[in-house]
């Protein structure tokens, strides 16, 4: 695997923004805000993994913005960054969707496993740090704290994780 280095690159909806100067009056439309994080290494067509990773995160923007119940109101530019973990794979491409929805973090969450499952995700991965079409992690809901088996928020890691962070430096403070 030939890493390139890491980098910020910019996409069609990678970064965006509902307005052009956040509106804090604005968000009282919403019940939830919440941050996901967003990843993939492992584009749909092997030959052409940046790009199938790249138009894998830009249909998830599509997805999500169709949804009806869902406005995306922030993301990030896209970081192309080496793995951890697991290193003999490709690179990964990541970024930070900040969304407004009056939907509940149990309906989001079923939303995202669907949405993974949906862009080729498998139930359970190979291994730990395995290559993946689509990750997508719930950073942040609004300042609730929960701690489950199955879900953590704020997410575990997102501190530790470049991946997280650096995107996340991008994005004006909604939460």
């Amino acid at each position: 695997m030939a890493h390139k280095s890491t980098q910020i690159l910019s996409s069609k909806h990678y970064p965006y923004s509902l307005h052009k100067k956040p509106q804090k009056f604005a968000l009282a439309k919403y019940r939830n805000i919440f941050v996901l994080g967003l990843g993939s290494n492992q584009g749909l067509s092997t030959l052409l993994n940046e790009k199938g990773s790249i138009a894998i995160l830009e249909s998830v923007f599509m997805w999500f913005n169709a949804h009806s119940h869902i406005e995306i109101l922030h993301t990030s530019p896209l970081w192309r960054n080496p793995p951890f973990g697991f290193k003999n794979q490709d690179d990964f491409y990541n970024a930070i969707m900040v969304c407004g929805s009056n939907l509940s973090l149990v309906e989001i969450y079923g939303l995202i496993f669907y949405i993974e499952r949906r862009f080729g995700r498998a139930r359970k991965r190979a291994f730990k740090n395995a290559p993946r079409t689509l990750d997508i992690d719930i950073i942040f809901f609004n300042a609730l704290r929960i701690k489950r088996p199955y879900l953590q928020v704020p997410h575990s890691l997102y501190e530790s994780r470049a991946s997280v962070m650096l995107p996340l430096s991008f994005i004006e403070t909604y939460m």
